[in-house]
Formats: C-alpha cells, sequence, structure tokens
C-alpha cells in the first residue's frame, strides 16, 4: 500500500460511495447512466479510459457543486492532464497515472485543496504546488523533486510522504497548520522535528523499516492519533504516559514488539487495535485490566487461542475485527 485507501465511507448505499465514468455497454447496464445526477452519499468520481470533451463536461457539470466529491483519474490512457479544464471547481484531486508525461494541465486546478499524486515513471517537479496556496491535503508517492517546495503551504494540514527518503523533517517545520502526518516507505529516520510541529494529532507510519527507534513518540504531547505498520526494526515503544491526548492506536504487523505496558501508560487511550502480531501472549494484554478509558479493543493477534483468551480476560472491550 502507497496511498491512502483506509478513509471511513459514510453511511449509506455502498455502490453509490463511488461514481464511474464508464461508456462500457455491460458496466453501464449494471450501474445505470454514468452521467446521472450524482446520489447524495458518492464521494468519488473516476475514470480510466479516454472520454469525449462532451462526457468531460458532462461530468464537470456533475461535480461543478459538489466540492466533497474527489476526482480520481488512473490506468495508462491518459498521458497529460489536459481533462482538468472540463473540472475548473474541483477541490479533490487523485491522479494515479504512471505513464504521465506533462503536468501543465495543474495549471487549472488551483483552487485544489487536496491532492494524492501517484507514483509516475517520468519525475516532474513539486514547483506547481506553489500556485495551490489552498492547499490542505497532500499525499506524495515517490515524488521528490523540489520537494521543499512544500514548505511554502501555510494552510497545509494532512501530508503524505510515500517511498520519499529524507535526512530529517526539518523542511515540515514552516508548516503550522500542520495536524496530520502519514510516512509510508522510504528510510528517513530523523524525526526530531515531529516535536516542534505544536498542532500534530495524528502520526501513522508503514514499513520505514530503517527505524528502530522510536523514543520521539513520548515528546507528541498533543498526538490523538497514532498507527504503526509493519516497522519490523522497532522492538519497543517508549512510555507514552506523557501523552494525555491520546485516544487511538493502531498496531499492525509490528512483530518486534514484545510488550504492550508502555501503550497502556497513556491514560486517555479509548481505542487499540492489533493485528498480524503472533510474538505476543494473553499476558502481554493484562496490563490493559482496570484502564481508566479503555473502551474498545479490536484483536486479530493471528493466533486464535491468543485471541480468546484475551476476549476471556477482557470481556467488556475485547472484540475480533
Amino acid at each position: 500500500m502507497t496511498e491512502p485507501k483506509d478513509a471511513p465511507r459514510p453511511p449509506g448505499n455502498a455502490r453509490h460511495y463511488r461514481r464511474f465514468l464508464s461508456t462500457d455497454p455491460a458496466l453501464r447496464e449494471r450501474l445505470g447512466d454514468p452521467f446521472r445526477p450524482l446520489e447524495p452519499e458518492c464521494r468519488v468520481v473516476q475514470f480510466d479510459a479516454p472520454l469525449t470533451p462532451s462526457q468531460l463536461a458532462r461530468a464537470g457539470r456533475l461535480i461543478a457543486d459538489r466540492p466533497d466529491i474527489e476526482l480520481y483519474v488512473y490506468g495508462g490512457v491518459w498521458r497529460d492532464l489536459s481533462f482538468l479544464k472540463h473540472f475548473k471547481t474541483v477541490q479533490r484531486l487523485h491522479i494515479a497515472l504512471y505513464e504521465l508525461q506533462d503536468i501543465a494541465g495543474f495549471s487549472d486546478a488551483r483552487w485544489l485543496r487536496e491532492l494524492t499524486f501517484g507514483e509516475t515513471r517520468k519525475k516532474f517537479s513539486l514547483r506547481v504546488v506553489e500556485t495551490w496556496p489552498l492547499l490542505r491535503r497532500l499525499f506524495l508517492v515517490r515524488h521528490k523533486t523540489d520537494l521543499a517546495c512544500i514548505s511554502g503551504l501555510a494552510e497545509l494540514e494532512n501530508l503524505g510522504l510515500s517511498g520519499i527518503t529524507l535526512p530529517d523533517l526539518s523542511l515540515l517545520l514552516p508548516l503550522g497548520k500542520l495536524r496530520a502526518l502519514q510516512l509510508f516507505l522510504g528510510g528517513t529516520t530523523g524525526l526530531g522535528a515531529l516535536a516542534k510541529l505544536p498542532l500534530l494529532e495524528e502520526l501513522r507510519m508503514m514499513r520505514v523499516t530503517k527505524l528502530s527507534e522510536l523514543g520521539i513518540l513520548a515528546d507528541l504531547a498533543g498526538l490523538r492519533r497514532l498507527h504503526l505498520d509493519w516497522m519490523r526494526n522497532v522492538v519497543s515503544l517508549p512510555n507514552l504516559g506523557g501523552l494525555s491526548r491520546l485516544e487511538a492506536v493502531k498496531l499492525d504487523t509490528m512483530k518486534g514488539l514484545t510488550e504492550l505496558v508502555s501503550i497502556a501508560a497513556a491514560p486517555a487511550l479509548r481505542r487499540l487495535e492489533i493485528g498480524g502480531m503472533p510474538q505476543l501472549t494473553a499476558d502481554n494484554f493484562r496490563c490493559f485490566i482496570g484502564h481508566p478509558r479503555l473502551c474498545e479493543l479490536l484483536i486479530q493477534t493471528g493466533r486464535r487461542g491468543v485471541d480468546a483468551a484475551v476476549r476471556e480476560m477482557l470481556p467488556q472491550i475485547a472484540r475480533r475485527f
């Protein structure tokens, strides 16, 4: 996984969450007219095949008054971003076009609030983001040419960097409004700047395999949510007792960890998810007995016997995913 895919879906009909703009007769028969008005629960409009200028214009009108809609364009057909001239009001954009050759079309997206820019074969300068003063969320996959430009995004609240290795995170220091950070893959190990981000509330790290020491976590006083995924060289966590706002922790495939006492020390912890950690025993969870706030423990260690024993030990809060 290199891009964020776990955003919660709104309630309602799941089949209406995404609108596929396809001229394929079979898909049209199964899903209906792709250019009909969007359902209220729709959050994503996407296409991966060529569309005519007329069809693109119709698509643009679909989302003209829906700033909540994400436009998702993917696949191997589109080599430029010329289609964006039909989406003058788009605020949420996800580009996953590996064969992209030209990003001049970004000039038609100056009102962007959110951008996910997937990996491309060709390297592009990120100076284009300097023309988007309203950008609040940015997720980059292996784009690092002129990466320092993101330091000027004064409104940025959510940043994701995937497959990008930095000597440290000092380029984040000017981002005074940053609340959420995702670090996926890559080899960045200098995390000291995190403690100097005053509004940081959410941190997610996945497969940053060169990292073995996460003592910096104890200094992130404002942290509310922490997600660690597949950090194989991390064998311990610092005591989180000083994180008075930490409410949710999720550990996925953290196979080096053999104790959870440091997490149990978090006084405001309400939700804990543990998955893919067969090295843990039921005794590792005894530290949560009598926790003052913990009300939900989702557990799937990979060992049914351990999971069952934990559910028996903590029957009011423990359950499987």
